[in-house]
């Protein structure tokens, strides 16, 4: 957005100039030209602080969650094929969650069994 509002700059800063080419009226198409110039420089800072910095900021973070997801999911496969213990997974997979997530699985598999028991001991 910068961008488009440094090449509306250009173009009405083109234009002043070539208005002050002219003989006749050359100072009076400086201040229609240079508002043209200003007023796109405004309307290319405002679009990229308000609309195209939190799009690109969101896609930012949505990646690099894509990219701890697609390395838990390589971890594990490769843990698989080396054979190694599923509890041993399952701990070493957990410590790429974050904080509250991990209380949450690791909470839900030994509070799990706890709650399935407790209706037998009536």
């Amino acid at each position: 957005a910068p961008a488009f509002g440094m090449i509306g700059t250009l173009v009405g800063l083109i234009n002043m100039l070539k208005g002050m080419n002219l003989d006749e009226g050359g100072s009076s198409n400086i201040g229609p030209a240079m508002s043209v110039a200003l007023v796109t420089t405004f309307y290319g800072c405002i679009l990229a602080n308000v609309l195209f910095n939190p799009i690109a900021n969101k896609l930012n973070v949505r990646n690099e969650e894509e990219l701890l997801y697609k390395q838990v999911i390589i971890e594990g496969i490769l843990a698989i094929q080396a054979g190694d213990n599923p509890k041993f997974l399952k701990e070493k997979l957990v410590t790429y969650l974050a904080q509250k997530n991990r209380t949450k699985i690791l909470g839900a598999s030994e509070g799990g069994g706890a709650q399935a028991e407790a209706p037998a001991d009536k």
